[in-house]
């Protein structure tokens, strides 16, 4: 086991007993200020004490179930994996586990007969454990997903940033065979470049309008010159698209499109292209 998995599991250990030293706490107060269970067979100095018992129960059942579900915790902790049959296993087992020793105790050490209604608190209670480190867990993993988002904003207003530093007032010149015909445009500017037989179609913006030039070259030779810039993707073998402009990714049964900014164009999105559009979605 590598130091990183072993602090992993130091700190999840001391994540769940935490847990498991306030629900401890927690079913003591209970049972100490609602007596669902009869106590008035002992002395007063040894009530607590015979109280405080259910609370050290718990606790240790809670202990021993980790113990037993290490691994199962470790993964959901670190990968995020989620298996299902374990996770109900695991909570199923906390309300098992916890009920059979109540009764126990209640009945060998506190001398009472276990009736239907003993049995119903004994359960109602056993279930209060499991579902509080449930409402925990979900909190946790909800505080770690929008932890991650804020991560991947912040990371995406970088990207942004930067290209707006690095591409912003850059111009780039694509050539045609015809000299004459070549466009010296911002990089910021250029909306999609689109393949049409011998000759490709350049979308641009310019006065705050989009324009269309068609230049004879081949897309392939256009892509190679936007190489350098990380803003613009292929979504099919005909188009490239500058992800800036990119408004929305469209399904009509197994047809995908892209719709752009302040334009009725649309930009078709092939399956060859569709997952690397998606992430970048």
């Amino acid at each position: 086991m590598s130091n990183n998995i072993i602090n992993q599991f130091i700190t999840l250990s001391k994540k769940y007993f935490k847990i498991y030293l306030v629900v401890s706490i927690s079913i003591f107060l209970f049972i100490l200020f609602f007596q669902p269970f009869s106590s008035h067979k002992f002395e007063p100095e040894n009530k607590n004490l015979f109280i405080g018992g259910y609370g050290l129960i718990i606790f240790i059942i809670q202990v021993v179930i980790q113990i037993i579900f290490q691994r199962h915790l470790l993964r959901n902790n670190i990968d995020g994996e989620y298996n299902p049959l374990l996770n109900s296993l695991y909570y199923f087992s906390q309300i098992a586990l916890t009920s059979v020793a109540f009764v126990f105790y209640t009945r060998y050490v506190g001398k009472t007969d276990i009736t239907f209604n003993i049995v119903l608190r004994v359960v109602v209670i056993s279930l209060s454990v499991p579902v509080t480190i449930h409402l925990k867990n979900t909190l946790s993993s909800i505080h770690i997903k929008n932890k991650r988002l804020l991560e991947e904003i912040r990371e995406m207003q970088d990207k942004l940033r930067q290209f707006s530093e690095n591409y912003a007032n850059k111009f780039i010149e694509l050539e045609s065979e015809n000299e004459l015909d070549n466009i010296k445009v911002q990089v910021s500017e250029i909306v999609f470049v689109r393949s049409a037989d011998n000759y490709v179609e350049v979308g641009f913006v310019e006065g705050g309008e989009l324009k269309k030039k068609m230049i004879r070259n081949t897309l392939k030779n256009i892509e190679k010159q936007l190489k350098e810039f990380n803003n613009f993707v292929r979504t099919h073998r005909s188009c490239i698209v500058n992800i800036q402009y990119i408004k929305k990714l469209n399904k009509n049964f197994n047809t995908y499109w892209l719709s752009l900014d302040d334009s009725q164009e649309t930009i078709p999105v092939s399956r060859q292209y569709l997952m690397t559009v998606k992430d970048l979605l």
